[in-house]
């Protein structure tokens, strides 16, 4: 997550036709008491060590960095002496003038240091979207009309949309260890057990990736809250019309043509509840739309 403009900060490269990275904005600033224009970048890290044995063995790491942390990236480390400095692929967390050799200890010091970069994030991304979500429930919670272009709905989807997007990728590293840690992390551990240092990183990844689970959890929460309130609000004359027609003492002659009948009049009045401004010609012309649906579902009825 970071600050607007969004061309500062977007990606630049492009594709077969479309950005290598997207960039979105974070819904709800509207309704937001922060009031900042927030924005979303897809990133991705990858990480490779490969050799014959632990005493020669080499390192691939590359990440994104388009976000604006460097101005020009020819220029980026153009007054650092090599072989100087502090460590790229563990984010600068140590020196290079203390090398790891080892390549089992390396790859838990970088992911200690980038599962913990990943978390706080997430939990910043998540908590500032939490909190415009709580925003947003506390305005809406005493209007019950919508407007004629359907804001409201439009801003649930956007809602539901972006709170999946945050699910999938937080279940995507959580998983990713889930499975790590049955497969491969016996060899950090059970064949490890002279290594002081390791079982701390392992325990400091746990602790990562259980902030991350937390921050999942809250948006399943919030999702499925969100969900049934647009659920309820697009499908009440059905779930209304059902209510009825379930009842023990509710026995019409023709229950079908009775049911559309009453599906129909919910609709009806759920769609004059719903538009605030709706002009008489509006709600005529689609008054007449319904009743000709219902009169071809009658007819489809009564055929069958």
């Amino acid at each position: 997550m970071r600050r607007g403009p969004l061309d500062c900060s977007r990606d630049t490269r492009w594709v077969a036709g479309k950005r290598l990275r997207q960039s979105e904005p974070l819904p709800l600033y509207i309704n937001s008491t922060d009031q900042e224009d927030l924005y979303y970048h897809e990133a991705q890290t990858s990480s490779l060590s490969w050799g014959p044995d632990e005493w020669f063995w080499t390192e691939l790491f590359l990440v994104d960095t388009y976000f604006g942390s460097e101005e020009i990236h020819k220029s980026y480390l153009s007054n650092c002496k090599k072989g100087d400095g502090f460590d790229p692929p563990c984010g600068g967390r140590i020196t290079m003038a203390i090398p790891r050799f080892d390549p089992r200890e390396y790859f838990l010091l970088k992911l200690d240091y980038r599962i913990e970069q990943v978390a706080t994030e997430y939990s910043a991304l998540v908590e500032t979207f939490n909190k415009r979500m709580e925003d947003y429930l506390r305005n809406m919670r005493h209007v019950f009309e919508d407007d004629n272009r359907r804001s409201s709905m439009k801003t649930l989807s956007n809602i539901i949309e972006t709170t999946q997007i945050f699910i999938d990728c937080i279940s995507a590293i959580v998983d990713a260890w889930a499975m790590f840690s049955r497969n491969e992390l016996s060899l950090f551990t059970k064949h490890a057990s002279d290594k002081r240092i390791w079982p701390e990183l392992i325990v400091n990844i746990k602790r990562h990736i259980s902030e991350l689970d937390r921050l999942r959890r809250l948006l399943l929460t919030k999702r499925e809250h969100f969900q049934f309130k647009l659920d309820s609000y697009v499908a009440f004359p059905l779930l209304f019309s059902t209510a009825i027609f379930s009842m023990d003492f509710v026995t019409p002659k023709y229950p079908w043509a009775i049911f559309f009948a009453v599906l129909v009049l919910t609709s009806l009045l759920n769609y004059v509840l719903a538009s605030q401004k709706a002009g008489l010609q509006t709600m005529w012309s689609d008054c007449k739309k319904r009743v000709r649906e219902f009169v071809r579902r009658g007819k489809a009825v009564s055929m069958v």
